[in-house]
């Protein structure tokens, strides 16, 4: 049985996630819940609304993929963060996720984005720019947890063009309870008349119509949860259809541009945003170290041993002595930190080096308990560096599907990103994203050279 995909993401924001919210946008959280009501099924129906488009399923797809290869349901932090940053918002670790959700609703109601998210902000009695923040949160959202299902189901492109059509009666049910006609200005989006024929002139007005004579009863209900079973309630008649066709079309045309205008190349000349804490590269995997780690294979394990160095000593600022490795992934962090002459480089691809001493269970994303100590070196690390921020990223060798080893090094990358905020670091210093199988630092066609792909890599990304 196909996952009901409004469920997720209504239950992704769970009253703790509600709460964080609200004190992020500075609104109750009564009525931050009250607005994801009418944000969430607009913000999904506008990826299925793309997703009918040709070549629609594979972008939505690819999407999906990258939002859950980047960890993005785990990284709440970096969405709040996002939407605070308001209308200036550059791309972030997950991608410029985080901007297509209100770009997505502006590409598909042109003029009448600006009336919609009003009206929503009025019946919900919060400001407008919190109802764009929350569509900014949305979207990535529903895509990280498309990607989470699609790779839980081993999913390819039809796969996923299957799951995506089968979301079509529960969508147009919850489309059909927005007030004041929100979701007709979405019917054309392949999701049939999802209420009665409130005219866009008619929200743009922020009026809310009773609409009960053209509504089925369940549709009438505000109170009715039941998202899975709901059905497309039928019109009485069809006055005026050619107008709402000849809107349906302009909204997609204006949304194919926009879509094609996300799959450029960022403008690297772009500064209006220079503090973001981590990573602004979507899926641009490191280049492989300058120099190969040096070490043996432990059969026994399946890991590479690596070789550290002598032990020595690092002071931190706050007291903290720590053990290491001359040539180990601390005293290389440590030393890059503490050198007022190296600059991270503009060159996302340079400047990463291996964990060397930390392992995960085979084919899981479990940390071994020798993993931990590592990890809690790092952590008192960027400690006594307050504004040092870093980025991880996951490897696998080529055994397997590329597909789940994408998704497995993604799940290993954030793993020790959450080790590193249970050990005290905000979220906002810590971003990580799976590379799966590419760019080996050794050959796959041995074991000992497969312990070593099987690895997490970090990166300095802010001193």
């Amino acid at each position: 049985m196909s996952q009901n995909l409004l469920e997720l993401v209504e239950g992704y924001f769970s009253s703790d996630t509600v709460h964080q919210t609200s004190t992020a946008l500075g609104e109750s959280e009564s009525s931050v819940g009250t607005a994801l009501r009418s944000v969430i099924p607009l913000a999904l129906a506008a990826l299925f609304g793309r997703a009918q488009q040709p070549g629609g399923t594979a972008e939505v797809y690819g999407m999906a993929r990258q939002a859950h290869s980047t960890g993005i349901l785990g990284n709440l932090g970096d969405l709040l963060g996002g939407m605070t940053r308001g209308s200036t918002m550059t791309a972030d670790a997950d991608g410029g996720l985080l901007n297509r959700g209100a770009e997505l609703l502006r590409s598909v109601l042109g003029s009448s984005y600006t009336p919609a998210i009003e009206q929503i902000g009025q019946q919900a009695g919060v400001k407008s720019s919190s109802i764009h923040s929350l569509l900014s949160m949305a979207v990535p959202v529903g895509l990280g947890l498309m990607g989470r299902h699609a790779a839980q189901n081993n999913l390819d492109e039809v796969g996923f063009g299957t799951y995506i059509n089968s979301q079509r009666n529960s969508l147009s049910g919850a489309l059909s309870r927005l007030p004041g006609g929100l979701g007709n200005m979405l019917a054309g989006l392949g999701l049939g008349a999802a209420g009665a024929a409130a005219s866009v002139g008619n929200a743009a007005a922020g009026a809310a119509r009773n609409v009960g004579s053209t509504m089925s009863a369940a549709a009438r209900n505000p109170s009715d949860t039941n998202r899975g079973a709901a059905s497309v309630p039928e019109r009485t008649a069809t006055p005026a259809r050619w107008p709402w066709l000849l809107l349906a079309l302009l909204a997609l045309a204006a949304l194919w541009y926009f879509m094609r205008g996300c799959n450029r190349e960022p403008d690297t000349t772009d500064t209006t945003t220079t503090e973001a804490p981590m990573d602004t590269t979507s899926r641009m995997a490191p280049a492989a170290p300058a120099t190969a780690p040096t070490g043996r294979y432990d059969k026994a394990t399946g890991n590479y041993i690596y070789d550290t160095g002598s032990t020595t000593e690092i002071k931190l600022s706050d007291g903290t002595v720590l053990n290491v490795g001359s040539n180990s992934t601390e005293a290389r962090l440590f030393n890059f930190l503490n050198d007022a002459t190296m600059t991270v480089s503009d060159d996302k691809t340079q400047g990463w080096f291996s964990l060397d001493r930390v392992y995960f269970n085979t084919g899981k994303s479990t940390l071994t308990a020798e993993s931990q100590a590592q990890l809690k070196n790092i952590a008192a690390i960027l400690k006594a560096f307050p504004n040092a921020a870093i980025k991880f990223g996951g490897y696998t060798d080529n055994v397997g599907k590329a597909d789940m080893n994408l998704t497995l090094s993604a799940d290993r990358a954030n793993a020790a990103r959450k080790a590193l905020m249970n050990s005290g670091i905000d979220a906002g210093r810590v971003a990580a994203e799976g590379y799966g199988q590419e760019h080996p630092i050794a050959s796959n066609d041995t074991p000992e050279g497969r312990a070593q792909n099987r690895r997490v890599d970090v990166r300095v990304t802010k001193k």
